[in-house]
């Protein structure tokens, strides 16, 4: 089967890098010295477990991609969501499918109102990465990925997706419910996110400093999820407490890396969209309309990642 990853920054590369080694094949879209490294050296991933290289890779850019592919992942930034959603139905095959590894709770609609609710499966990463440099991903944590029906029916291909990743060293976690999965990673990524970037801090520096504060905002998530229908318990809060102190103390989130960067950050599709769908159902998220406000004010220094991650 084909792969192509579109969005080939620490989440894409990283999920790209692991098919390859796995004998799969692969094509990256990626540009600038990034791509180049990718293209001339191949990529290298540092974990906890060691460092692994791959052979050079092959990297497009999107114009030069060339279907059709079997699986096409995802990864790029909300703002290029829409360019890249777009491209699919050109390079998707009849009966490929579409993962896409975003934050957030509606790239999956938004891919699907592209290539259709049956070529979309909604999938998470759980992941503590950054590139290092050109070519180089570091990741600080077990990855992990999370795979869930998008529509009634789909069982069987996310088994079979789920055994691809699986077979290239990517644990899987099956859900049977896409939105409950989705927000249990917003019960973590809103609050952390924020707090994070506000504070230029890690996450186990916040947990340690400002546990009050992260469980708060956590318990607006969960409450504001369980108003849209989502089971997700009110334990999960300290669950996911317990959980970044064992295993993701030294997560920089991604939005803490975007204002080190300079870059625009996902503000709108975190914080602000539960704060707006909060407002909707009548859950009054007085926590994060707070950090949301103080995110919006941080000035973004560069402009917002591209399609090539």
């Amino acid at each position: 089967m084909r792969i192509l990853i579109v969005g080939a920054g620490a989440v894409g590369g990283y999920f790209g890098a692991r098919l390859t080694l796995a004998g799969e094949d692969v094509t990256f879209v990626a540009r600038g010295a990034h791509a180049e490294a990718m293209r001339t050296r191949g990529l290298v991933l540092r974990t906890p477990a060691g460092e692994v290289r791959t052979p050079p890779l092959r990297v497009v850019d999107l114009d030069g991609a060339r279907g059709p592919f079997g699986l096409v992942i995802v990864a790029v930034k909300w703002p290029s969501l829409a360019e890249a959603s777009a491209r699919l139905p050109g390079l998707l095959a009849d009966d490929g499918l579409v993962l896409p590894l975003l934050n957030g709770l509606d790239s999956e609609d938004a891919v699907a109102r592209e290539v259709g609710d049956a070529r979309v499966i909604a999938s998470i990463a759980y992941m503590s990465a950054g590139l290092s440099g050109p070519g180089a991903i570091e990741t600080l944590a077990p990855t992990r990925a999370g795979l869930a029906p998008y529509r009634p029916g789909q069982e069987p291909r996310v088994e079979a997706v789920a055994a691809l990743l699986e077979r290239a060293g990517i644990p899987v976690r099956r859900s049977s419910s896409h939105r409950a999965m989705l927000w249990e990673k917003m019960v973590w990524n809103a609050p952390f996110n924020a707090i994070c970037a506000l504070t230029d801090q890690r996450a186990g520096a916040v947990v340690e400093r400002m546990e009050d504060l992260a469980r708060r905002a956590m318990l607006e998530v969960i409450a504001v999820a369980r108003a849209e229908g989502a089971e997700i318990p009110v334990e999960t809060a300290d669950a996911m407490i317990a959980l970044t102190r064992a295993e993701f103390p030294l997560t920089e989130p991604s939005m803490l890396q975007d204002v080190r960067a300079g870059r625009a950050t996902e503000v709108e599709i975190l914080q602000g969209a539960v704060v707006e769908r909060g407002r909707r159902a009548g859950v009054d998220t007085p926590v994060l309309g707070t950090l949301a406000a103080l995110v919006r004010g941080l000035s973004p220094r560069a402009k917002a990642s591209s399609v090539a991650g």
